[in-house]
């Protein structure tokens, strides 16, 4: 899963990159700084403090961070390679400056707006060529979900806000569009708005009640700052900003959810490792996130769940002998946090 960072230059993104990314890193204003991030997953900690692996292996989501959107007619030619590159991410994660500027909820509208005209346009021209083809059903289907896309983009309303069927989904994926993806908008605040936090994302959320959108009121300097620290100088400077944890990882975790991704877990003396997965996949498709063979040759799965796991201290014999290990055919849907074996035969 690629995620793409976005926003004016000087919004703060690749701050936010440099915070996500957690350590120095190399980056450049004029070209992509890309990154796996590892999904802080305290589960995978414990786990591994029981088997003692030789290795740990947290899940990672990949962030690029793109080049600023420049605006003004002059920069036309650069701002539209810079939106078109956005079509091959599968969610976006939208920075607006409000660290020197009080009304950032314009330029949301702004940047929703252009996106959706951007939208309107592929809509439209596909529409047009349509009319003047043979239609077969899978074009009749296109069509269909084109026009719903027409009136909703003249309605000014993200598509990601529509309810589609998978068959309307997969018609129409090939335009990569825009406002189709799952959307994070990240309001970059000073330190001195922290305190407003809460009541600046109820507002958002009343103002955009979009479908697949979220927000997040985060001062990213402040928290690129906290991620160059040591685990116990980030306690302690948590501490003097009254601050529970890193707002960081409510980025992870916001981005997880717009994904509609899951984790599951594997154990053993070789390797504790935390897998993504799409929620409601069935057993025999998660197997195939770990190898395509064992998607191929499944023959069933061990599960537990992690919270029935520690409450036997994770004893795999306990477990069976209560009966919380259980085994699963190929159609099992997969729960968010359980620990998978699979059985198969290639």
């Amino acid at each position: 899963m690629k995620v793409a960072i976005t926003g004016l230059p000087q919004s703060g993104k690749t701050t936010l990159f440099k915070a996500l990314v957690g350590k120095d890193f190399p980056v450049s204003f004029e070209k992509e700084n890309i990154s796996d991030v590892k999904v802080f997953d305290q589960n995978i900690i414990e786990l591994s403090n029981v088997f003692k692996p030789k290795k740990t292996t947290f899940a990672t989501v990949t962030f690029v961070d793109l080049p600023g959107i420049p605006s003004g007619v002059e920069q036309a030619k650069r701002r539209n390679e810079i939106l078109s590159s956005i079509r091959q991410f599968d969610a976006l994660i939208t920075v607006i400056d409000a660290f020197t500027k009080d009304d950032f909820e314009t330029d949301i509208k702004i940047f929703e707006n252009d996106l959706i005209l951007l939208d309107l346009d592929v809509v439209e021209k596909r529409l047009e060529r349509l009319q003047k083809e043979k239609l077969t059903q899978d074009k009749v289907l296109e069509q269909k979900t084109l026009q719903k896309f027409k009136d909703a983009l003249d309605s000014e309303t993200p598509l990601r806000s529509l309810e589609l069927t998978d068959e309307e989904r997969l018609a129409t994926k090939s335009f990569g569009l825009f406002t189709l993806k799952p959307t994070l908008y990240l309001i970059n605040i000073s330190e001195e708005k922290i305190p407003q936090r809460s009541k600046i994302e109820e507002a958002l959320r009343k103002k955009f009640n979009y479908k697949n959108t979220e927000f997040a009121v985060i001062p990213v300097l402040l928290e690129k700052e906290i991620s160059q620290l040591t685990e116990d100088e980030k306690k302690e400077f948590l501490s003097s900003y009254n601050l529970e944890k890193e707002a960081i990882n409510e980025v992870l975790e916001l981005t997880m959810k717009l994904l509609n991704l899951d984790v599951f877990y594997t154990v053993g003396e070789d390797e504790v490792r935390a897998w993504l997965f799409e929620k409601g996949l069935n057993a025999k498709k998660v197997a195939g996130k770990i190898h395509s063979d064992i998607e191929r040759g499944f023959i069933a799965a061990e599960v537990i769940s992690y919270e029935d796991f520690k409450s036997v201290n994770f004893s795999f014999k306990d477990a069976k002998s209560k009966g919380l290990l259980r085994i699963e055919g190929a159609n099992y849907i997969v729960k968010d946090k359980e620990i998978v074996h699979f059985r198969f035969n290639v």
